[in-house]
């Protein structure tokens, strides 16, 4: 804005003598003047530089929060990779960590689908709107479709999420960083909870997507066959700081800046089913509350911290109720385990579940109440076959968990448990 008949009307005032009546009207002529101006840029001028101060605010404050809830990311000089598509929701993560204010090490990392013609393309161009904030980005490129050509039953959506998972495991592993930073905002975590409860969704569902959190390979699909096997075994620490962040403000927050944004225009494509919730779900949601995004994000911090609370519950009380008498069986007092409440027991079944398994592949909610049911009223010697060859056996004062017992094998590998995010 140009201030300058403004700049020179207030000097003109701070230049009289003590002519308090002068200076008043100097000043007021000056804010006149540039109240003009703005009046001839137009109101709508003035609502976009509202709604950009009003982004990069809302943007600060979240991570701030993360700062407070994630000390070791936020300390100065920790080096963080940032999952960068281009899209606005990257650009803004991306450009606010890089502010020299938190004295953070940030590197972008873009993942090439390898699902379009012009994807490798696309990624030299989210590389230069890297640099141009004067970053490094770090591009990887993997044959989604030769990897889902190796996991029957995949959707092309989940072995895209493994593979850029994986991928971005690699690099962090290979920069030595400290986690990766992904921008899932608000909106994101609003359809992340829909889509929950449209599958079927307990106390974790609602909980959506943590803030922060560490995913075991496991859970990342198989290793890539284009990166290093060696770069791949760790643990993903993965962090959202954005959860608090809505869409438009993301967006704002570009505008404000100037920053470049690359549209992926899948996703304006009704094909698939997280599209379709944001598109016309929320929407529709939206004419009976407004708010319906924040809402549901709230709900899924709220959500979030009783499930961790019940977790650290079920995990000790698991401890006193469960021995290991041997590899492969985990034995419970039967009486106190009855004396539960039903939600504890559905909680402590699955705890001793994973322990055998090393993760609850495959294991849907009704052969769980099934076992329920068995345990709490079953005789000795009955036996009820769970999922993935495990085999439940009531005794006369204990019940046996028995991994490989004569309980019918798994229909197919228990081998990979995607619960990476659906984004």
């Amino acid at each position: 804005m140009n201030a300058g008949p403004c700049t020179t009307l207030m000097n003109a005032g701070r230049n009289a003598d003590d002519d308090e009546a002068g200076r008043r009207t100097t000043m007021n002529a000056g804010r006149n003047a540039e109240n003009a101006e703005d009046d001839e840029r137009g109101p709508n001028r003035r609502t976009t530089m509202n709604a950009g101060r009003k982004a990069d605010e809302e943007v600060r404050r979240a991570l701030r929060v993360a700062a407070r809830r994630l000390p070791d990311l936020f300390a100065p000089g920790t080096r963080l990779v940032v999952g960068f598509s281009g899209g606005q929701d990257s650009t803004c993560l991306l450009h606010a960590l890089s502010r020299p204010r938190l004295k953070l090490d940030v590197v972008a990392a873009h993942v090439d689908h390898a699902l379009r013609p012009d994807s490798a393309e696309t990624a030299q161009e989210v590389a230069r709107a890297a640099e141009a904030l004067g970053l490094s980005c770090e591009l990887r490129r993997v044959d989604v479709a030769a990897y889902r050509r190796g996991l029957p039953g995949w959707s092309i959506q989940q072995a895209a999420r493994a593979a850029r998972y994986r991928a971005l495991t690699s690099v962090a592993r290979q920069l030595e960083a400290k986690a990766v930073l992904v921008a899932h905002t608000a909106d994101d975590q609003a359809e992340t909870v829909l889509l929950n409860l449209l599958r079927g969704a307990g106390l974790a569902g609602l909980a959506g997507m943590p803030l922060d959190e560490t995913i075991e390979p496991r859970r990342l699909g198989p290793p890539l066959t284009e990166i290093s096997a060696d770069l791949q075994t760790h643990p993903l620490r993965l962090a959202r700081p954005l959860l608090r962040v809505t869409r438009p403000a993301t967006l704002a927050y570009c505008a404000e800046f100037g920053l470049p944004v690359i549209e992926d225009l899948s996703n304006l494509s009704r094909s698939y089913t997280r599209n379709r919730v944001r598109l016309d779900l929320l929407p529709a949601l939206e004419q009976f509350n407004p708010g319906i995004r924040g809402v549901l994000a709230r709900t899924a911090d709220l959500a979030a911290e009783d499930a961790d609370a019940l977790e650290s519950i079920v995990a000790e009380l698991h401890t006193s109720l469960a021995r290991t008498p041997q590899a492969g069986i985990v034995e419970y007092d039967l009486r106190l385990w009855r004396t539960q409440p039903r939600a504890l027991q559905r909680r402590l079944l699955r705890h001793g579940l994973e322990s055998l398994l090393g993760g609850l592949v495959d294991v849907r909610a009704s052969p769980i109440e099934d076992a329920l049911d068995v345990v709490q009223s079953g005789t000795p010697a009955q036996t009820y076959h769970l999922p993935n060859g495990v085999e439940l056996c009531i005794g006369s004062s204990t019940f046996l968990l028995r991994l490989h017992g004569r309980a019918r094998r798994p229909t197919r590998p228990n081998t990979w448990e995607l619960e990476v995010p659906r984004v």
